[in-house]
């Protein structure tokens, strides 16, 4: 936490040169302050390199997640006694994606951030990812799902720069996107300097299967969680001990550490063993009947992916829903990334002057029983006449 207090104050400080420094320091690439942003030019000559397939894939699974994503509604208006209330849903004006590295590019998680921000009417996207992290297909994705401006920076330094702003990087209003325990910290330390999505953390699964389910499909469910490394959790609630044991004959010994068996008595105990857990994504492998009969006890996940043919995968590339979800047991309270994300909602009131007659003795009296008698008198004086 010391650390990342540090970094945070270093860059509101010091800004590109800070963002230089911390670059060299934990990604191993010296940059110069004017090789911060990457130019549009470059970012379209690497999109270029990506194979044909690989950008009609990911043009594909962006219109997949833009078709999902538009507005179900954008506003609404209540009338009583006078008063009108007209909810409007506004967008912020700039926004910042966090795209992590690590182990592995996410082109994926671009269009998770960006394409949702752009169907809410965001008017400005920018991207910050580590400079390892900029392959032929994560600059592809930032073309298709238009982010207007790139950055090669990450870590807490990206996520602090686009809070302040810099002499490069842009100040947000607000901020989406996975990434690890120290961006994930370091966005909670800046929330309400600028808004963020949620805590984002290392990936969970928790799968529901039954003794008929294929367990090599379950082994292999449960793996592509684990080898999002360090923190992931991946847990097998089992309705029969058989079917555990079969699971792990598909375990290599590398993820043998990273993966929970859990066996339950029945579905109302494996469901309420995920309700307790509260997990990014839940995988329900039963019998068809089951299966539904199961996903209305859901009360707490992330996302919940209904059969044997619905592995959270279809979630993490393709299906439409963003794959930025809640994590650490934060779906007991929050939701996915979606278009909401970025909207904020704002209540246009009007009230004629018959409505305020009626409404201002009442309005006078509350605030006379809480000692505020300019609240009283503001009410009143628009009654006498």
């Amino acid at each position: 936490m010391d650390r990342i207090d540090r970094i945070i104050k270093r860059v509101a400080r010091h800004g590109d040169r800070a963002l230089v420094k911390y670059t060299l320091k934990y990604d191993g690439v010296r940059l110069t302050e004017k090789d911060i942003e990457v130019k549009s030019g470059a970012i379209s000559e690497l999109a270029s390199k990506a194979s044909e397939n690989v950008r009609s894939i990911i043009s594909q699974a962006a219109e997949n997640i833009r078709q999902y994503s538009l507005p179900q509604s954008s506003e609404k208006t209540y009338e009583k006694d006078g008063i009108s209330i007209t909810d409007s849903f506004i967008s912020v004006n700039r926004a910042g994606i966090y795209v992590p590295g690590g182990d592995y590019p996410y082109p994926s998680t671009v269009l998770m951030c960006a394409v949702p921000a752009r169907a809410a009417g965001v008017k400005e996207i920018i991207m910050a990812t580590p400079p390892g992290n900029l392959t032929p297909a994560v600059a592809a994705a930032a073309q298709i799902a238009g982010v207007d401006r790139v950055f090669r920076i990450g870590g807490v330094q990206a996520i602090a720069a686009m809070a302040f702003g810099t002499e490069s990087v842009p100040k947000v209003d607000k901020i989406a996107g996975p990434g690890n325990k120290y961006v994930q910290q370091a966005k909670l330390k800046l929330s309400g300097k600028v808004g963020i999505d949620m805590l984002a953390g290392p990936s969970e699964v928790v799968i529901i299967a039954s003794q008929e389910q294929n367990a090599q499909w379950i082994a292999s469910d449960l793996m592509a969680q684990a080898e999002h490394g360090e923190g992931t959790k991946s847990i097998l609630i089992s309705l029969s001990e058989q079917l555990t044991g079969d699971v792990k004959k598909f375990i290599p010994e590398k993820f043998s550490g990273r993966i929970t068996y859990i066996n339950a008595s029945g579905i109302k105990e494996a469901v309420n063993i995920s309700n307790d857990t509260a997990p990014e994504h839940l995988q329900i492998m039963l019998e068809e009947k089951l299966a539904e009969e199961a996903a209305s006890m859901v009360k707490n996940a992330g996302a919940v992916f209904v059969g044997p043919y619905s592995p959270a995968c279809l979630g993490d590339y393709w299906a439409g829903p963003s794959h930025v979800l809640p994590t650490g047991k934060a779906a007991r309270y929050s939701e996915g990334l979606s278009w909401r994300s970025f909207v904020k909602k704002v209540s246009f009131i009007k009230c004629s002057r018959e409505g305020m007659k009626n409404a201002s003795e009442k309005v006078a009296a509350l605030a006379d029983e809480e000692g505020m008698k300019y609240h009283s008198r503001s009410a009143r004086i628009r009654t006498k006449e």
